[in-house]
């Protein structure tokens, strides 16, 4: 490839620059010194999706002995280098990154004498969340000039590419663990006559009688599997349950499910279609209790478990959300409703994207702030979603 050759050509351009020719003396180094961008390699991929404001980046340049005397630089990005990238790269539909998507305030810098490495010089790139997911952007940033000193040609030019990220890069793999938030008997949670919660989840298998998704033991709770039911059909449990052969799952495929309550009426959506409807028993639930252990018989809400550990759900969960009233039909199948909303949209009340890729916190979007705790480090998987 391409690619491969000119790092090929970048490492043994380089390697010849420092082994030069040697006279007698094998400690006398003979060899141009050389100045070249101070990078591992020489293209950086920033992947944006709507909603990014600003990335910040910077370079920096460098040589490979020091020098008696200042050497100062110029850098700045380089329009007309875009053909060159095409053609290195074989990306023909690449653009250039409009102006008004980058700031490079200061394009000069200087390697102190004695010294091998420049300061960095800063790079912004502005409102990347404007871009076209659909195409591929690219800032090429060059040496302009340098004083006294040769450039290695082969590292003169570093290119910044930009493209369209996946609505859902990461997502929470919470097999055989559990997260729960603590809503401290917040009343905004409490004596619901209206709600939705909705999740999207993929299961690796369906191992146990009981796979919990979210919500309350003994009051409500989305579920899938029960004594009496196949272990793959989901269930809304309360006082009475809601299910149907119409809520049987598939393993290893993504599912987006919503349910609605309704004054103790119910309608499950699998994907955006309404797949199942009835009464649960009950005008109002209520989902703010304080976190416990529940070791003193009290339940609270969790993501991933209810009641007791063999009700683990086997597989990965984002976009986990409570709302407070009734989204309807059209709400539920808008336009990649099931990757993402507005956290600041009309009734959310918990909203958990599970996409923080590290740690044991997943951050709640909504206005309410009460971000889950997942009790062991879970596995953070890459996905791209929608597929």
């Amino acid at each position: 490839m391409k690619l491969n050759n000119l790092i090929i050509t970048a490492i043994a351009g380089f390697s010849m620059i420092l082994s030069g020719c040697q006279k007698n003396d094998e400690n006398e180094q003979h060899y141009d010194n050389k100045l070249f961008i101070s990078a591992s390699n020489f293209t950086k991929e920033i992947l944006f999706k709507a909603g990014d404001m600003n990335v910040e980046t910077s370079l920096s340049v460098a040589i490979a002995k020091p020098e008696g005397r200042d050497i100062k630089v110029t850098m700045s990005p380089a329009p007309e280098l875009l053909s060159t990238y095409k053609l290195a790269y074989y990306d023909d539909s690449a653009v250039l990154l409009p102006e008004e998507h980058y700031s490079m305030p200061e394009t000069s810098t200087t390697i102190q004498s004695g010294s091998i490495v420049s300061p960095e010089l800063p790079i912004e790139f502005i409102n990347t969340g404007n871009l076209d997911i659909n195409t591929t952007y690219v800032l090429p940033v060059t040496i302009k000039s340098v004083e006294g000193i040769g450039v290695l040609q082969s590292a003169k030019t570093y290119y910044y590419v930009f493209r369209g990220a996946s609505l859902i890069n990461v997502v929470c793999n919470i097999s055989r663990n559990r997260a729960y938030p603590d809503f401290n008997n917040d009343s905004k949670f409490n004596n619901l006559t209206q709600n939705t919660m909705e999740i999207l989840f993929k299961a690796n298998s369906f191992p146990n009688t009981l796979n919990t998704l979210m919500g309350i033991e003994g009051h409500y709770l989305l579920r899938i599997g029960d004594a009496n039911i196949p272990s793959n059909q989901l269930q809304v449990a309360s006082t009475n349950s809601c299910t149907s052969a119409d809520l049987q799952l598939e393993s290893n495929k993504w599912y987006h499910v919503a349910v609605t309550f309704d004054r103790g009426n119910v309608k499950v959506y699998i994907n955006g279609i309404e797949k199942a409807s009835g009464s649960v028993g009950k005008s109002s639930i209520s989902l703010g209790a304080k976190h416990t252990n529940e070791e003193d018989g009290s339940r609270c809400f969790w993501i991933g478990y209810s009641y007791k550990d063999d009700r683990y759900f086997d597989g990965a969960v984002s976009e986990a959300r409570i709302w407070n009233r009734v989204l309807t039909a059209e709400e539920i199948q808008a336009t990649n409703h099931f990757y993402a909303v507005d956290s600041d949209s009309n009734g959310l009340i918990a909203y958990w994207k599970l996409d923080e890729g590290s740690g044991t916190v997943a951050k709640d979007y909504s206005v309410s702030g009460y971000d889950l705790t997942i009790e062991k480090e879970p596995k953070w998987e890459s996905v791209s979603l929608p597929q």
